[in-house]
């Protein structure tokens, strides 16, 4: 199965220039740095990688020690659907020719600056950011390599990433000391250092900073002038506020929550843990630690009987667990596989739906409940009913077209839609929604983007006719900066995109509309939030990379509970 990837993401190198035979033969980091580099200002905070890092970089190598001819590297770093995996994407172009290596940064643990590029080959190289210098060291081929990262003069016309990866013969060490209590130590002579600046593609060569001439510096009485806002920074804020819970902390987006009243909940995430709240989210107890484990979603259909989904192991680093679904029957204090899926093998789930829908017994109104699971991210789709509360589930089949599912909404038991995507290659992936009017058995094309590189992700329908969904873009060219959600008003039938934000940091996940007009979207790096059906937008602060809202209704009002990096929540009236 291929890798749903993000091509020209961020390249921070992990294969050496020229380290050894030839200057595009190696294998592990890049550097950077030009004779006539201008000196730097200081280096950007480590808080913000590697989301200030991101975008698409280039320079010309420069090696010292040897001569392995010029080539160039480009280091293109971009955001996944995993906010815990960024692309790392280094491209080398010289005389043997132009090569490409999608690497993936992931991060470990952030508050102590530990990450790992993952060459998606076997080999995975530890990382740490410190002092606002990625750093690391390995040994390759009977070389000892140093390398390290430094984005300098952040937001400046001379901005760039500075890499420098210095090589040691291994069985060339030099041993001193050793005698009269003195230690001996071992000394190694670096054999070759290469250098780059990497600088944005789509920076603007201007002014004299391109002649390496340092800017002149404002008089100490007058501050630099700030710049204006823009994108998503200015935007108005949303009046809604919203409450951050006192959770475990978390080091990347989690996935789902879900309030059965408005006391009691649980939410899930990535490290096979199972959280719950029987107090509104004042505190929660740890029910389930399941390492090897992704939990993407959960749903429940009363107190006791729940279900969780867990994305299945080939697409995230560190899962092994090949169970696409659990149950609890007693409230998630104990879960148990679920067993009774039939047709074939359920790679992972993204996605649960409890729906409750009337119909007619015996000239009486009556309810029925339809239990409804779609995955994956990464491929390949499928979908999962259940009309017995959990009891047996059957396979549907998913059109072809449908490469990943993300999301699933019905009505009822005949009418509904799946949030998707036309390639698990995201360079060819076009936004694609999936509408049903017969359960399943047959699938139409209801939405078609014309752009690549995107792909729906949730979907919210507050009610029958109208409805949303977000719409994902991974294209690494700054220029594709719009981002866009799609609205229908006729029921699903027809779809049209509505513009949200001008904003190329900015990536949706979760959306949910209290009523027709009121709604919220999530993203990186902050949310959004509208009062007129989607024409308006304004700046909604409920966490970073919230992937899931969920709306609940408490009597008159709205409760509104939302996961991604926090957990969070608000209370708005049902009418405005």
């Amino acid at each position: 199965m291929r890798q749903f990837r993000v091509a020209t993401s961020v390249v921070l190198t992990t294969m050496t220039f020229a380290c050894f035979a030839s200057a595009q033969s190696v294998s592990a980091q890049s550097p950077s740095a030009n004779a006539a580099t201008p000196p730097a200002t200081p280096a950007v905070s480590s808080a913000t990688f590697p989301l200030s890092w991101q975008g698409q970089w280039k320079g010309d190598v420069e090696v010292l020690g040897a001569d392995f001819g010029k080539f160039s590297m480009e280091l293109v770093i971009a955001p996944t659907s995993d906010a815990n995996t960024f692309d790392w994407k280094i491209i080398y172009d010289g005389q043997a020719g132009r090569q490409e290596r999608p690497y993936a940064l992931i991060i470990k643990d952030a508050a102590k600056g530990l990450y790992e590029i993952d060459e998606r080959n076997g080999i995975v190289l530890p990382q740490r950011m410190l002092g606002g210098v990625l750093r690391s060291q390995f040994e390759v081929m009977g070389s000892r390599i140093d390398a390290t990262y430094e984005l300098l003069n952040a937001g400046t016309a001379d901005e760039r990433i500075m890499c420098e990866l210095v090589s040691y013969r291994s069985d060339q060490s030099v041993s001193t000391g050793g005698k009269d209590n003195v230690p001996e130590v071992k000394g190694w002579t670096p054999s070759t250092v290469q250098r780059v600046a990497l600088r944005r593609k789509d920076a603007q060569p201007a002014s004299a900073l391109a002649q390496g001439e340092k800017p002149a510096p404002a008089p100490a009485q007058t501050p630099a002038p700030a710049a204006a806002p823009s994108g998503r920074a200015a935007l108005a804020q949303s009046p809604i506020t919203w409450t951050t819970f006192q959770t475990e902390r978390y080091p990347g987006k989690q996935d789902d929550i879900f309030f059965i009243s408005p006391d009691i909940g649980w939410y899930v995430n990535g490290a096979g843990k199972i959280f719950k709240t029987t107090d509104a989210g004042k505190t929660w107890t740890m029910q389930l630690h399941k390492p090897g484990t992704y939990f993407r979603c959960i749903a429940f259909v009363d107190d006791k009987l729940g279900f969780a989904g867990n994305i299945g192991p080939g697409y995230f680093p560190n899962v092994s667990d090949d169970v696409p679904l659990y149950v609890t029957k007693n409230g998630g204090e104990t879960w148990d596989a679920v067993t009774s899926i039939e047709g074939p093998k359920v790679v992972g789930l993204c996605a649960l739906e409890v729906v409750r829908y009337k119909y007619i017994n015996a000239g009486n109104l009556a309810e029925k409940t339809r239990l409804v699971a779609v995955g994956r991210v990464g491929g390949p789709a499928a979908m999962i009913v259940s009309d017995d509360l959990g009891a047996t589930w059957q396979q549907l089949t998913v059109p072809d077209s449908a490469k990943m599912a993300f999301d699933v909404h019905f009505f009822d038991d005949k009418h509904g839609f799946i949030a998707s995507a036309t390639s698990d290659n995201v360079e060819e992936s076009k936004a694609l929604i999936l509408a049903t009017d017969d359960g399943g058995t047959t699938w139409r094309e209801a939405f078609i983007g014309s752009r690549p590189f995107e792909l729906t992700w949730k979907l919210s329908f507050p009610s029958r006719d109208i409805g949303y969904v977000t719409i994902q873009s991974y294209n690494p060219d700054p220029a594709a900066s719009q981002r866009f959600i799609a609205k229908t008003t006729d029921g699903g039938k027809t779809w049209n995109q509505l513009p949200l934000i001008d904003d190329a940091k900015v990536r949706q996940f979760g959306i949910a509309f209290i009523d027709d007009q009121r709604g919220f979207v999530g993203a990186m790096p902050g949310g959004f939030a509208t009062e007129d059906g989607g024409k308006t937008w304004t700046r909604a602060e409920f966490g970073n990379a919230v992937n899931k809202i969920r709306v609940l209704r408490a009597g008159d009002d709205a409760v509104l509970h939302a996961i991604g990096v926090n957990v969070a929540t608000t209370r708005v009236p049902m009418k405005p």
